[in-house]
């Protein structure tokens, strides 16, 4: 079960609000053209949707190692020192998850303490925010994952992932 939950989470998401979006958008253009009037809440949730699939689709392509990297300098070292260099890579961008993650907190935080709101759903600016939170965490352990891979079985293959 969790193994299914893990490889199709992100998906499912990135799946459920592009379906969303598409909806709401149409719905919009239906209504501004036959019915000369704009669905306000249609917009706001479009965008809403659009910075979840954004996000989520940051930490699938880390699980499926599609996200951009410039790989020159890896594919010139030799297959030992590869093996560090990639780990020092996954390293950095793994800190720097976690300093999205945390920062996304922040922001949160203070939106809901200072009761930012959006303006038509009138829901907390913050669960907007969120999206930054969990991304930052689904990445932070995607590539805590990687990190493992490289160290414990020396797998620096750049294409998706194989045992999932």
């Amino acid at each position: 079960m969790l193994r299914h939950l893990e490889k199709w989470f992100e998906p499912a998401v990135i799946v459920t609000m592009l379906s969303a979006i598409i909806a709401l958008v149409f719905a919009d253009v239906i209504a501004r053209f036959a019915f000369s009037t704009s669905i306000a809440v249609a917009n706001e949730l479009a965008r809403f949707c659009f910075v979840y699939m954004i996000y989520f689709g940051v930490s699938y392509a880390i699980r499926e190692r599609r996200h951009m990297r410039v790989t020159v300098i890896l594919d010139m070292l030799p297959e030992g020192l590869r093996r560090w260099v990639f780990a020092l890579a996954e390293l950095i961008f793994l800190a720097y998850s976690i300093a999205v993650c945390w920062l996304g907190f922040v922001i949160a935080e203070q939106a809901l303490d200072r009761g930012k709101i959006l303006s038509s759903t009138e829901w907390p600016l913050s669960v907007l925010y969120a999206a930054i939170i969990m991304s930052g965490a689904l990445s932070a352990l995607r590539l805590a994952h990687s990190l493992y891979r490289v160290v414990a079985h020396g797998d620096t293959h750049l294409g998706p992932q194989t045992d999932i």
